[in-house]
């Protein structure tokens, strides 16, 4: 029956499905896309970034898949992995991203002498564009939802005031 008239048949009228067949969210509660994690971090949104891509050139550089475009490059890898540990150190801290502890630590880069902090951070802007002419590898969905699990705890902990980007963030019961 297309309407919910009965025409005296004496049946009750069986509405049409008002729900599709399939009933999962059209959302993912957590995000996917980069994005979505820079809506959602909110005022966040440069520090997450900065973090996020980072974060997956260090893994680039840690699982060894970067020592070919290295040695192209003329870098050595430890001196690189040095350069890319100390600059995202820096750099996250210059870009506001939230301490869970919530105890500031200043990085050992600001310890260096002003020519050497240059020095380290053009190796680390080389190995990133490197990062990047390999086509951003590790810059996945895993690390962008790692990334918001962190703001969350920052949120739960009281670290950071809660964003409302961010989602309804339970109490921490724990």
């Amino acid at each position: 029956m297309d309407t919910l008239h009965d025409y005296g048949t004496g049946e009750a009228p069986k509405p049409p499905r008002s729900f599709p067949a399939d009933p999962r969210p059209k959302w993912h509660v957590e995000p996917t896309t980069l994005d979505d994690l820079l809506e959602r971090a909110g005022p966040y949104a440069d520090a997450t970034r900065t973090h996020v891509e980072w974060g997956a050139v260090e893994c680039w550089l840690m699982k060894g898949s970067a020592s070919a475009a290295l040695e192209a490059a003329g870098l050595h890898s430890g001196a690189a992995i040095n350069a890319v540990f100390h600059t995202r150190a820096a750099e996250e801290q210059e870009a506001g991203w939230p301490c869970l502890s919530g105890r500031a630590v200043t990085p050992v880069l600001y310890d260096l002498p002003a020519d050497l902090q240059c020095k380290v951070r053009g190796m680390a802007a080389e190995v990133r564009s490197l990062w990047e002419a390999n086509g951003r590898p590790h810059f996945n969905a895993p690390r962008f939802k790692d990334a918001h699990r962190y703001l969350v705890a920052c949120v739960r902990k009281g670290t950071i005031p809660p964003v409302l980007t961010i989602g309804e963030v339970p109490p921490n019961i724990f």
